[in-house]
């Protein structure tokens, strides 16, 4: 089970599969174990899967203060993930906050992917790094299981038990990390029509997030080759545990990038 060092710290990866390499990116809580234990890997034989444990989560390493949760620390490491791999592009699929470094990685490194699912996560333009900071006080404040406890109330459907476990017991300071990571990460918008990277967007769309869907597909008609998919009804934990409507669109975007594919 190899690890890795990326800017001094020691970070977790696994391995398993043959095929096209898919690397594996989670959110402000959690780690890897979460995509397997959704059921995507076992889903999706045919590729090499890379699931990767990001600083602070599962069995890697945190940086010892705020300063280790810039934009460009993360990117960094995803990387130093893909070299150690021995893997030069690869799809990669990024929840939430994952999607987010997708994004900024896409910018910085667009020759390292092939492909990017952004599950659940479009930039929004409006979002000013003050704010994102209030909200990681808000958890520093109130701790990772009041803030996911609420999120998770406001879906119209609670959870399994083990996901809400799971993300729960990401500690506080990694999952303010996350709103830390927002903050530093250079605007998507201004470049979005250079984005090299075919990209889907997997948007969990609720009754009442309208506003939400058109930013996606403005982001999707905005980048050179962009598709927006709704999984309509569902909010931001749903749109990850919610296999049944979010793997079919995931196996047919890495199915364009098979051999048979011509791609």
């Amino acid at each position: 089970m190899p690890y890795v060092d990326s800017g001094g710290l020691r970070l977790f990866y696994t391995e398993s599969g043959d095929g096209l390499p898919v690397l594996w990116h989670t959110g402000g809580c959690g780690d890897s174990t979460m995509w397997e234990q959704a059921g995507y890997i076992a889903a999706l034989p045919g590729y090499r899967h890379i699931l990767f444990d990001h600083r602070g989560h599962g069995r890697s390493q945190s940086p010892p203060d705020m300063a280790g949760h810039h934009m460009r620390c993360y990117v960094e490491d995803v990387v130093a993930v893909l070299d150690d791999a021995g893997v030069e592009r690869a799809v990669m699929v990024g929840y939430s906050q994952g999607a987010q470094i997708g994004y900024a990685l896409a910018a910085a490194h667009p020759g390292r992917l092939a492909g990017l699912v952004a599950l659940d996560s479009v930039p929004d333009a409006e979002e000013d790094p003050a704010g994102l900071r209030a909200d990681a006080d808000k958890v520093m404040a109130d701790g990772t299981r009041a803030v996911i406890e609420k999120m998770a109330a406001s879906e119209s459907q609670p959870p399994p038990a083990w996901l809400l476990d799971h993300l729960c017991a990401t500690d506080a300071a990694t999952f303010a990390g996350a709103y830390e990571t927002f903050a530093t990460a250079a605007p998507f918008w201004p470049d979005a029509t250079r984005m090299a990277v075919p990209t889907l967007f997997l948007l969990g769309v609720g009754d009442d997030e309208q506003d939400w869907w058109a930013l996606g597909q403005r982001a999707a008609n905005t980048v050179p080759d962009g598709l927006a998919v709704a999984l309509h009804g569902m909010g931001h934990l749903q749109a990850f545990w919610r296999t049944d409507l979010s793997l079919p669109p995931i196996e047919r975007f890495l199915a364009r990038f098979s051999p048979s594919s011509g791609a």
